[in-house]
């Protein structure tokens, strides 16, 4: 759970070109097939409040593409 913590946010802060949603969804789907069942919950309640403090700390550089949130 902690690598794909990790991954995710090491992807979510150096990759602006993909979106915080396809990472996201990416990351529980890889948890979902290889950890428990309980991971894929915790995992996306630990992003959910990386993504707000990336959001508060003005770290995350997303444009391009797909990546307008409506």
């Amino acid at each position: 759970d902690r690598f794909l913590i990790h991954m995710a946010t090491a992807e979510l802060i150096c990759f602006p070109e993909i979106p915080k949603k396809v990472t996201i969804n990416e990351v529980l789907e890889i948890s979902k097939m290889y950890s428990t069942d309980k991971s894929s919950p915790f995992i996306n309640g630990v992003l959910d409040k990386m993504l707000d403090l990336l959001n508060t700390n003005n770290l995350l550089n997303k444009s391009g593409k797909g990546l307008i949130e409506g």
